[in-house]
């Protein structure tokens, strides 16, 4: 836990660094003993939040089971838990923005946000709600210039729209009923596309253990372990290539869908 996070390259055969924006992460948890986690936090300053070195722990369990998908789908991957939440699972908007912004200063190759502000579909955005959406926008398109993967949750309802999840110049994934793990389906709409496990899907709780969770914010570590995984094979973290790579993977899954149901 003690490397420098900004040691590795984007680019490092199996030692690819996926950060987890969230509620932090319980890293005395034992699925995590061969993990390496670095632990950061953002915390006010002035009138605006910085992200600095923080003591490891989750308040709500939500980050540690993300954490625990990513680390069991890639367990190469160096994770950098950057906690946004207080220990109720809430936080601030500029909170979470101050997060992503460093993650993408900091270049972190692939950013997991399972976290978003749902608005209804049926009620038009308010001039509260737009700063706030501008601001993750820019973000996304700022992690796009510069090599940063964006994988982010979309909604759990059909009547909800969940930003940053809809921009297009990140990865947005909603949620399926999977017994493989592993498994990509590309479902390109308004809300995201790509589809991972996200109901039932058994990851660490915080205190020991595990237990299952629900919701596309744990469909979202999946396509984000994907990501790295694919980015130390190929040595680049160029969303465009990275993208192009999880869409084949999720072709070769439909394609094997396919030809198991022919032969059933």
């Amino acid at each position: 836990m003690t490397d420098d996070v900004k040691a590795r390259p984007a680019g490092e055969r199996g030692r690819v660094r996926v950060a987890i924006v969230d509620s932090g992460v319980d890293v005395s948890h034992p699925f995590f003993e061969r993990a390496t986690i670095h632990t950061f936090g953002v915390e006010p300053k002035g009138p605006g939040h910085t992200v600095v070195e923080v003591a490891s722990g989750d308040g709500s369990g939500h980050g540690t089971a993300c954490a625990g998908i990513v680390h069991r789908v890639c367990p190469e991957a160096e994770i950098v838990s950057v906690r946004a939440l207080g220990p109720d699972g809430r936080g601030s908007r500029d909170a979470l923005v101050a997060a992503l912004r460093y993650c993408v200063r900091e270049r972190i190759p692939v950013v997991n946000l399972s976290l978003g502000i749902d608005l209804p579909k049926s009620a038009p955005v308010r001039p509260t709600d737009a700063r706030s959406i501008l601001d993750l926008y820019e973000v996304a398109d700022e992690a796009f210039l510069r090599d940063v993967v964006l994988v982010a949750a979309g909604p759990n309802a059909s009547t909800f729209r969940t930003y940053p999840g809809k921009a297009k110049s990140l990865i947005g994934v909603g949620r399926g009923a999977y017994d493989d793990p592993e498994r990509l389906e590309l479902s390109i709409t308004a809300e995201y596309e790509l589809m991972a496990a996200g109901l039932d899907v058994v990851a660490p709780a915080v205190g020991g253990g595990e237990r299952k969770w629900t919701g596309t914010s744990f469909a979202c570590p999946h396509v984000a372990a994907h990501a790295a995984r694919v980015i130390a094979r190929i040595g680049t973290s160029n969303p465009l290539e990275v993208r192009a790579e999880l869409h084949a993977t999720a072709r070769r899954f439909a394609a094997k869908e396919g030809i198991h149901r022919e032969a059933s």
